[in-house]
This record gives structure tokens, C-alpha cells and sequence, in this order.
């Protein structure tokens, strides 16, 4: 199977500094993101913020990338379990053990598609990144290593996942196992959901002597709620 290395190599030293680090960090204001975002007037708006983003706009800060992230919350876009008709597409391409250059152009185009249904997908961007390189394209594979490290530092902006309080946000499972991965650690095979609405995940035994994260989800099961009603 073809290995994602591009994540650990290129952002595994952000999640130790994280761990290591005194707390540096500020829960989402979910209401003042939706006020920016939805305001047409504003340089927050949406869609501009998104056709930046799209077209890999360096000059997007730290905050452009909050109100990016948790403000797909605030568009009909939104589903708190993102999937795409390319799933199968990329992974036969993913099964291999290695890919000749005529493939790993396949697996850009599909994963490229992919990232049009799911634009802040975390693997696809590191995927799609690897490939680019693999194919001599670099000036693409750091277009996406600046958006995959950027949604990544967003997230960890949010909190420390140590308690509840102080949970990691996000608006997708699978960028729980993600960061994870960021911080260096592995999965314990334990996820549990807690009365705040936190997904607590158990890492195995390690360095830092963690015994798992909390991640925030209250936005993702109020949005399952909506879609159930």
C-alpha cells in the first residue's frame, strides 16, 4: 500500500511542539464565524474566502483559516460525514504496493476531485501533495502542503485535547484520527463519546505518557440531529 509519509515527515515536529508547549490556544466563536462568513460586505465572506483558498493564496492568515474551516458549518455544503463518488477511484490506486508516473497522475485527477466535494479533506491534500511530488510537480505539492498544514494548525488553535474543556474542534471524524497521526501518536482502539459532546480517543503507550485526546463534536451532532428531524 502506497505510504502517506508526507504528514509525519512534514508536520510531525508541529504536533511534538504542540504537546510540549504552555497553552496557546482559543475555542472557535461559532457565532462571530457565522457573522463573518455569511456577511456578503465582509472580507471574511464565504465564498471569497474560498476562492482564495482555492487558489492556494499564501497571504491567507491563521484566523482566514479558522473562518474557513468551522464556517463550511454555515453552508449547505456542510455534512459531518464527507464522502465523494471518487472514494473507489482512489483507493484502487491507494491498494498498490507502487504506482508507475502515468498512475500516480490518475490518482491526482481522482483525488483532485475528491478535494472538490471535500475541500479540507487532510489525507487527500497530503495524497495529493505526494503525488505531485512524485511526478516532479513541486510547485503544486507545496500549494497543497500550505493548505494541509494550515487547516492542521487551525484545528490545533482550538485547544490542547486534554479535557473537555480544552478539546480539539473539528467538523470531521476522520481528522480526529489525523491529528493523532500529527501528534506522533497511534490510535488505542478505544473511541468514546462523552455527555459534553466530545469524541475521547485512547493513543497507545508513548513518550509523553498521554493517555488519549478529546475531541470536540458538538457541531457535528447538532448538525445530525437537523438531518434526522
Amino acid at each position: 500500500m502506497i505510504k502517506k509519509t508526507l504528514i509525519v515527515i512534514i508536520l510531525l515536529n508541529i504536533g511534538n511542539l504542540v504537546i510540549a508547549q504552555e497553552a496557546r490556544f482559543t475555542a472557535p466563536d461559532y457565532k462571530a464565524i457565522k457573522k463573518i462568513t455569511t456577511d456578503k460586505k465582509s472580507s471574511g465572506y464565504y465564498p471569497l474566502l474560498m476562492e482564495r483558498f482555492n487558489n492556494s493564496d499564501t497571504g491567507l492568515t491563521l484566523m482566514d483559516f479558522r473562518n474557513l474551516y468551522y464556517g463550511l458549518l454555515f453552508t449547505d455544503k456542510y455534512t459531518p460525514y464527507p464522502t465523494s463518488k471518487y472514494i473507489d477511484s482512489c483507493n484502487q490506486f491507494l491498494r498498490k504496493d507502487s504506482l508507475t508516473q502515468e498512475e500516480y497522475r490518475q490518482l491526482m485527477k481522482y483525488e483532485t476531485l475528491f478535494l472538490e466535494d471535500s475541500p479540507f479533506g487532510i489525507r487527500n491534500l497530503n495524497i495529493l501533495a505526494y503525488c505531485c511530488a512524485k511526478t516532479g510537480d513541486t510547485v503544486s505539492a507545496n500549494k497543497n502542503i500550505f493548505k494541509m498544514k494550515r487547516i492542521i494548525e487551525a484545528i490545533l488553535s482550538t485547544g490542547d485535547g486534554r479535557t473537555e474543556e480544552t478539546a480539539f474542534h473539528v467538523i470531521s471524524v476522520s481528522h480526529e484520527y489525523d491529528i493523532l497521526e500529527v501528534l506522533g501518536l497511534e490510535f488505542g482502539g478505544k473511541q468514546t463519546l462523552t455527555t459534553k459532546g466530545c469524541d475521547y480517543l485512547e493513543v497507545l503507550e508513548n513518550e509523553h505518557n498521554i493517555k488519549g485526546f478529546y475531541f470536540n463534536v458538538q457541531k457535528m451532532l447538532e448538525k445530525e440531529r437537523k438531518l434526522f428531524k
